[in-house]
C-alpha cells in the first residue's frame, strides 16, 4: 500500500498568511484606537459637566463663582470648588488660612482626583515638585483668565496687540453671574490644558491646579487652542519633547491644549460643554473668553 504524503504550508503560503494578518491588524488598530479615544473624550466631557454643576452650586451658595486666584494666603479657584465635586471630606481637611503648599495641606493636595484628570493625557496622574517639601497633584482643567495674560492687562505680544476684556475668573476677585452680560452660553468658564512634565530639576507649571502662580491653574485665549505659538512662562518653561512649546518670556500666557485630535473640550458658563476646534477664528475665541465686552458671537462660529 502506498503511504500518503502529508502536505504542509510552503514558505510562500506562510508569508501570504502573515501578510494578510498584518494587513487586518493594520486596518483594525486605528479603529480600536479611535474607539478608545472616543471613550476617553466622553469621560473628559463628563468631568467638565461635573465642574459646570459645581460652579453653579457654588454660585447658588455664595452668590459668585470662585475667586480666580488670591495671593494671601496663596491658592487658586480649585480650593473653593472641591466641596461641590463630591470632595467635601478633602475640603474639610484643608486649612484655608494658610497657603496651598503649607505642610498642613500636603496630604490632601497630593491626592490625584479623577475629576481633574483627562484620561487622554498620559501624564494625568503627575505630581508637581515630587522631591520638594511641597509636592502636589496636577490636573488638566483650567479656569478662563481672559484674552491676554496671567496679569490680565493689555498686551502687545507675538500674536498681536490685545486689550484685556473682563474675564469670569480674576485675580483677587470673584464674579457673579449678573456680570455675564455677553450671555452665559457665549462665555468660557473652563477648558483643558496639557500637563507639563518636569525634567527632574526644574518645574513646568502647566497643570499645577492648586497654585496661584503663573501658567498653573488657568489658560488664556490670547492664542488659539493647541497653538503652535509657544506659551510664555517666565522661569517655569520646561521645553522638553513631552511638553507643548514654551519659552521663558514675560508677561506669561498659555493656550488651552489637549491630546484630543483637532481641538479641546470647553465648559461654558451656562453649564454646557462644547468641543472647540483648533481652527476656530482667533477673534471669536478671544470673544468667548470675555464676559461683558459686548461682542456678538454666532453659535455656528465655534
Amino acid at each position: 500500500m502506498r503511504a500518503r504524503m502529508l502536505r504542509g504550508f510552503t514558505l510562500i503560503e506562510l508569508l501570504v498568511v502573515i501578510a494578510i494578518i498584518a494587513i487586518l491588524i493594520a486596518l483594525l488598530l486605528p479603529a480600536v484606537q479611535a474607539a478608545r479615544e472616543a471613550a476617553r473624550r466622553t469621560q473628559c466631557v463628563n468631568n467638565l459637566k461635573q465642574f459646570g454643576l459645581a460652579h453653579q452650586n457654588y454660585h447658588e451658595a455664595l452668590g459668585t463663582f470662585p475667586i480666580g486666584r488670591q495671593g494671601s494666603p496663596r491658592r487658586a479657584w480649585s480650593f473653593g470648588v472641591l466641596p461641590y465635586v463630591e470632595m467635601g471630606p478633602m475640603a474639610q481637611s484643608l486649612n484655608f488660612s494658610v497657603a496651598f503648599y503649607d505642610p498642613a495641606n500636603t496630604t490632601a493636595i497630593l491626592l490625584n482626583l479623577n475629576v481633574f484628570d483627562c484620561p487622554s493625557d498620559p501624564n494625568h496622574s503627575a505630581i508637581e515638585e515630587p522631591t520638594s517639601p511641597f509636592p502636589r497633584a496636577k490636573g488638566n482643567y483650567m479656569a478662563n483668565f481672559g484674552n491676554t495674560t496671567w496679569d490680565q492687562v493689555n498686551f502687545n505680544g507675538p500674536a498681536g496687540n490685545v486689550m484685556f476684556l473682563p474675564a469670569p475668573f480674576r485675580s483677587e476677585m470673584s464674579i457673579g453671574i449678573n456680570s455675564f452680560t455677553d450671555g452665559t452660553s457665549n462665555t468660557l468658564l473652563m477648558s483643558e490644558d496639557v500637563i507639563g512634565t518636569n525634567n527632574g530639576v526644574g518645574s513646568d507649571h502647566r497643570g499645577d491646579i492648586y497654585n496661584d502662580d503663573t501658567n498653573c491653574s488657568m489658560f488664556t485665549a490670547y492664542t488659539q487652542p493647541n497653538s503652535l505659538l509657544a506659551d510664555q512662562m517666565n522661569t517655569w518653561c520646561q521645553n522638553i519633547a513631552a511638553n507643548p512649546p514654551c519659552n521663558s518670556s514675560y508677561p506669561t500666557f498659555n493656550a488651552a491644549r489637549s491630546y484630543h485630535p483637532g481641538g479641546v473640550n470647553t465648559l461654558l458658563a451656562d453649564g454646557s460643554v462644547r468641543f472647540v476646534k483648533n481652527s476656530i477664528n482667533l477673534n471669536v475665541w478671544r470673544a468667548l473668553s470675555s464676559m461683558s465686552a459686548g461682542e456678538i458671537v454666532s453659535s455656528d462660529s465655534f
